[in-house]
């Protein structure tokens, strides 16, 4: 009551000043109006302390109702007892959902704001739609995960302890960004033209790096050097501390280029650089244009005829010239050659033959010039001099560190054959590119076409393979007749030629058999630039080393087939009929069409099997269930002792192609070799080989006794076991050992598909459905540049250490 009084009382003083103001509008000065204007402010704000004082002396039971007005719903959950700042991460607090989106959900707790249940923590379970976990007034029990501060938000979770007292994992707390204040660039102690006095930090083959102060370093080139007399190289003149004076040649951002030349000398150098490469044409005066165009193409007036001649005379004249010219050859020979001694002493190079060496080559400018310089202009020996000179950076190249690359496979059609390589390279930059990818493919299926290889390099052959064929090829017949020095050069030839079977890179390439692998790849370094080395590989054919039982006749093997099908026929005869007698002296359980269809619907057993499943059972149908999954494991059980040859080789290779699986997965007929089923298993396998990076082996059987032995020396030494007795010790180092064992093999990890069952458990329940032995024979898993140690570098010092190298 008394704050609508005190609001009309405000209300009608507004009217009074605002009509006063109207009145006089005209006769009040501007500065007179913005007091009345100031007025009227304060009387507003007079009458709003009156309300808010009035509202709070009001008693406690008149105060309005949580959750608004009349008409509006309550606010789900506790009232707000707390603060953001009284939570603690980690407890547990009972609350309400508030309201629910596509992402998660908002939980009352109590708080002045409410938390954020993500989709991802509302259940231990996989949850596809929020909607149908929570819903809008449900009470839920959630722990606090994360709580920042600064942007006043925390986040819930609704998952719960797993078995084994281990819980799922939880975020991290998220920590606020602190902005990074932006440090101000240091300057540049020197500008260009300065003379300065520096010692060699580093050394490169196209220059050195020498330290300006305030930690910056320039770039002296090797063009840019003054070498002594007899110095040619300046990687054996120079060494890291050596002090050199040299002057700045220019500066662009931070990247400083430094030269030891004189202005005259830089000059001098460019106009020799640019010697020869341009021609001068002559042409007659007053001619336009277009006749300068021509004679830069090498066509003159003189190649064509003015008038045609008639078809004798020119003839003649042809015949003539023709006889005059043979005569003449040898002359011309003479006179050629000291004219091409001269030309190339003179070492005038035409733009033309740099062109054509240029395009023909793909060489820079300046290195097809001095090619042409080296040969006497002969183009066909400058692209061999390029192809000498661009092997030579490559075999320099061939020993720098290569850790990069690419894992790629090769599966040959039909699944019969498989391939894994690891090719390496020096930056992931050039592993991206196009033409190292095409190699690699290319090197997959060139390791797929040759069956004999076993190694990469003939250094890699095995030393005591080796001295077993020099002991075979000792004793041959042919070699007992020669000399003792002869007979040791052919055995090493021999030796050197099965090596080379043996080697990947000495075998002719696939594309192209007119070189091998090795130069192939030699080719490849020096067109991208970088080290590349085939690193290892593997090369799987299914069922190689299997010995398969030869059935002999098929006609009577068939014959045998259809004469156990009927034994066996009689012998099922026989037992339903002592079963019906079984039925007839047992009282009969009754089993309806509903029970049959429910158990087919849960199991995919036929009819007749549910059928007889229910009656064994009473009717239980899950009870029927444990029925038929125990008959089928055990025919499973029976079924794993055959003999499986057949199968499919797959791979896997993760995103990036820094991790690669190639598996053999055998069964019994080629027949469910193709089947969708073992297709699918055989795929999850590979990925399941590539989820594990701790296994070896395929199961605990395979596991080296040689390395158990070393565990159970070092388990034996452990302080935690020497204080028990001798036979609880021995239990408990055994129990360690079958652990480490288990952590090996693949058949023991948990499928990723299902992590409540075993590998080996579902290619169990795989072979009960598919009805034939399935067995993983072996695996190879690369991961790319394990085992690598890669020297550590300045990204940034590198970059434009090569940026320099290439201005």
């Amino acid at each position: 009551m008394i704050s609508s009084r005190l609001t009309q009382a405000r209300f009608t003083g507004l009217q009074a000043l605002k009509s006063n103001v109207k009145g006089s509008k005209s006769k009040i000065p501007r500065r007179q109006s913005l007091v009345y204007r100031q007025a009227a402010l304060n009387v507003n704000a007079a009458a709003e302390s009156e309300v808010e004082d009035n509202t709070a002396e009001a008693p406690a039971a008149a105060a309005p109702k949580r959750g608004g007005g009349k008409g509006r719903k309550p606010k789900p959950g506790p009232a707000p007892s707390m603060t953001i700042g009284d939570l603690v991460e980690g407890q547990e607090y009972p609350g309400a959902v508030v309201s629910v989106t596509d992402f998660g959900a908002f939980v009352n707790i109590g708080c002045d704001i409410d938390g954020l249940l993500h989709i991802s923590q509302i259940s231990n379970e996989f949850v596809k739609n929020v909607a149908d976990a929570v819903s809008v007034g449900q009470d839920i029990s959630v722990r606090v995960l994360t709580v920042d501060h600064d942007r006043k938000k925390f986040s819930l979770t609704a998952k719960t302890a797993v078995e084994g007292g281990s819980t799922e994992k939880t975020q991290k707390p998220r920590q606020a960004r602190v902005k990074k204040e932006r440090k101000a660039k240091p300057q540049i102690p020197v500008k260009a033209g300065d003379t300065v006095s520096g010692s060699i930090t580093s050394v490169a083959p196209f220059g050195v790096f020498v330290d300006v102060g305030e930690g910056f370093q320039g770039m002296l080139h090797s063009s840019q050097m003054k070498l002594p007399e007899g110095v040619e190289d300046h990687l054996s003149h120079f060494k890291e501390g050596d002090v050199l004076e040299v002057r700045v040649g220019g500066i662009n951002r931070e990247k400083i280029s430094l030269t030891q030349l004189t202005d005259d000398e830089i000059k001098a150098q460019k106009e020799i650089e640019t010697k020869g490469l341009s021609t001068v044409v002559e042409v007659p005066e007053g001619s336009g244009p277009f006749a300068h165009v021509l004679a830069e193409a090498g066509i003159s007036r003189d190649m064509f005829q003015s008038k045609p001649a008639k078809k004798d005379t020119a003839t003649k004249e042809a015949k003539k010239e023709k006889t005059e010219a043979k005569a003449a050859a040898p002359e011309k020979k003479e006179e050629a050659a000291p004219a091409k001694e001269a030309k190339a002493d003179a070492g005038g190079i035409s733009a033309k033959l740099v062109k054509e060496l240029r395009q023909a080559s793909g060489a820079g400018m300046m290195d097809c010039k001095k090619a042409l310089a080296e040969c006497g202009g002969d183009v066909d020996a400058a692209k061999d001099f390029l192809r000498k000179k661009g092997l030579a950076s490559a075999d320099k190249k061939s020993g720098r560190i290569a850790a990069e690359g690419a894992i790629a496979s090769y599966i040959h059609a039909g699944s019969r054959l498989g391939v894994l390589v690891e090719v390496n390279c020096e930056t992931d930059f050039v592993a991206r590119g196009e033409k190292f990818q095409e190699l690699v493919n290319d090197l997959a299926m060139q390791i797929a076409a040759c069956p004999d290889i076993a190694v990469v390099s003939t250094e890699d052959v095995s030393a005591e393979m080796l001295e077993k064929e020099r002991a075979i090829e000792m004793e041959k017949e042919d070699l007992k007749s020669k000399p003792e020095e002869i007979r040791e050069k052919i055995i090493q030839g021999r030796l050197d030629k099965i090596a080379k079977e043996m080697a990947l890179l000495e075998q002719p390439f696939i594309k192209d058999t007119s070189k091998t692998v090795a130069e192939v790849i030699k080719a490849s370094i020096a067109e991208i630039g970088e080290n590349i080395q085939v690193r290892r590989f593997g090369r799987f054919n299914l069922g190689e080393g299997i010995e398969v039982e030869d059935k002999g006749d098929f006609a009577a093997e068939v014959e045998a087939q259809t004469s156990a099908m009927a034994a066996k026929a009689a012998e099922k005869k026989d037992d339903d009929k002592k079963e019906e007698k079984k039925e007839e002296a047992a009282p009969a359980v009754a089993v309806s069409a509903k029970l049959v269809k429910e158990l087919r619907q849960a199991s995919g057993a036929g009819m007749m099997d549910c059928k007889k499943a229910l009656a064994e059972c009473g009717g239980d149908v899950d009870a029927a269930k444990d029925f038929l999954r125990k008959k089928g494991l055990a025919s499973a059980d029976k079924k794993s002792g055959r003999v499986a040859a057949e199968g499919a080789i797959a791979s896997y290779i993760h995103a990036g192609s820094r991790l690669g699986v190639l598996a053999e997965i055998n069964c019994e007929t080629d027949f469910v070799a193709r089947g969708e089923k073992f297709q699918e298993l055989v795929n999850d396998l590979a990925m399941q080989i590539a989820a594990c990076p701790q296994i070896t082996v395929v199961s605990t059987e395979d596991v080296s006794a040689e390395m158990l032995e070393k565990e159970r020396a070092i388990e034996m030494e452990k302080e935690d076991l020497k204080s028990k007795p001798e036979e609880i010790r021995e239990k408990i180092i055994q129990g360690r050992l079958d652990k480490i064992a288990k952590e090996m093999a693949l058949l023991e990890q948990p499928f990723i598909k299902d992590t409540s069952k075993t590998v080996a458990e579902v290619i169990k329940a795989s072979i009960a459905e598919i009805g034939e032995n399935i067995q993983v024979r072996r695996f190879n898993r690369f991961v790319l540049g394990e085992g690598i140690e890669k020297k550590e570098e300045d990204f940034a010092a590198e970059v434009a250490a090569q940026t320099q190298g290439k201005a």
